[in-house]
């Protein structure tokens, strides 16, 4: 069996963390797997890379791909290959003429590219690709369904995602805070994502501003992330009267966010779909990651989100741009803070109970299994 992504550690990306999940979970059941994926320069050789034979290729594209060509192609046809992403990974697969292809699908790659001259092409390579592979594995129902629509006859499951419940578990509150300068009497908010405008930190920031004056300032909002729009919001905030209440943290580092989630009383992440600017959420793994350190939830009802967000159990779903709703949820979290306790521990639990690795694995191993595909033939 083959794990092939070029999008894979010591790069982080979302891709890149799924296939390293997927590999160390296949690996932790003792299946035999091999990886293929390339350099990166001027980055330290991951530790996964000693768990499980890999191949890296030259850093250097086309000829990584190339290369990757070749050793596809002398690949036995009847190996199992698990390809990154639909393209290059999963266009590579099919040239090799390997017979047992698994495609995993994230949602904003199926999108059509922005240059119109490309996308007739792209749009053919695309729905071959994904109806000649055995099963294309989405990370969301909603993904699933954007498979069907640009690939009609492809084979698709959702296999919602998971998080490491060990690593993000709940910290103790007043040591996080401390960690973040803040006041244990202050009600804290969080957001953890790239500042782009598409992510709905406008939203957040105008139901802080709603609140009347005497609650608005006991509540403190916390942003991790860095991205293009950061200095817009920035100015939103201060146009709002609003910036004293707002920290900009800038990249949190993946070790540091257990402990800036667990500060939070409430993690909110208001995402807008906008189609035509290839901007959704086709999962949001930083709802998984408050909720496994039991930190409720707000979401909006968009792209896959309620696939990581279930209303009522560790969380709620809003509609879109809705700051009304948003609004009355922090006056609530301010009038009846138990109440968010309570829904944090619902969260958690939730986590623990159908959305750790283990579980996704048992999915992801019976979705293949449903197609035809036993691992440990």
């Amino acid at each position: 069996m083959l794990v092939f992504s070029l999008d894979y550690p010591p790069n982080d990306g979302g891709i890149a963390r799924l296939s390293a999940e997927i590999v160390k979970g296949l690996v932790a059941r003792d299946y035999p797997i091999r990886v293929l994926s390339r350099e990166y320069k001027g980055m330290d050789k991951p530790a996964i890379d000693d768990l499980v034979s890999t191949k890296r290729l030259t850093s250097k594209r086309p000829l990584c791909e190339l290369i990757a060509l070749v050793d596809l192609y002398r690949m036995a046809k009847e190996t199992i290959c698990i390809s990154g992403i639909w393209y290059p990974d999963g266009l590579l697969v099919q040239l090799g003429g390997l017979q047992n292809h698994v495609v995993l699908a994230h949602s904003a790659e199926l999108y059509p590219p922005r240059q119109k001259w490309r996308q007739p092409l792209w749009r053919y390579l695309k729905r071959v690709v994904l109806e000649n592979a055995k099963v294309v594995i989405a990370n969301s129902h909603f993904t699933a369904d954007f498979v069907k629509q640009v690939a009609p006859r492809a084979k698709v499951i959702p296999v919602p995602l998971a998080v490491d419940q060990k690593e993000f578990c709940p910290q103790d509150r007043t040591i996080a805070r401390a960690k973040w300068e803040i006041d244990n009497d202050k009600i804290v908010l969080c957001t953890v994502s790239r500042i782009q405008r598409f992510k709905g930190h406008e939203t957040v920031l105008e139901a802080i501003s709603n609140l009347p004056s005497e609650i608005r300032e006991q509540f403190v909002y916390l942003v991790g992330g860095k991205g293009p729009d950061l200095e817009f919001l920035k100015g939103q905030a201060r146009q709002l009267g609003i910036e004293h209440l707002v920290q900009w943290l800038g990249f949190v580092a993946d070790d540091e966010l257990p402990t800036l989630y667990s500060a939070a009383d409430l993690f909110i992440l208001a995402t807008r779909d906008v189609p035509e600017k290839r901007s959704v959420e086709g999962f949001g793994l930083a709802y998984l990651e408050a909720q496994s350190c039991g930190v409720p939830v707000v979401g909006t009802n968009t792209g896959g989100i309620p696939d990581a967000i279930s209303h009522g159990d560790g969380g709620w779903l809003i509609k879109q741009d809705d700051v009304q709703d948003l609004t009355r949820i922090f006056t609530d979290l301010y009038n009846k803070p138990e109440d968010f306790r309570a829904m944090g521990i619902k969260a958690r639990e939730r986590v623990e109970r159908e959305f750790t690795w283990e579980h996704y694995l048992n999915r992801f191993i019976a979705a293949l299994a449903e197609e035809g595909i036993q691992l440990d033939d």
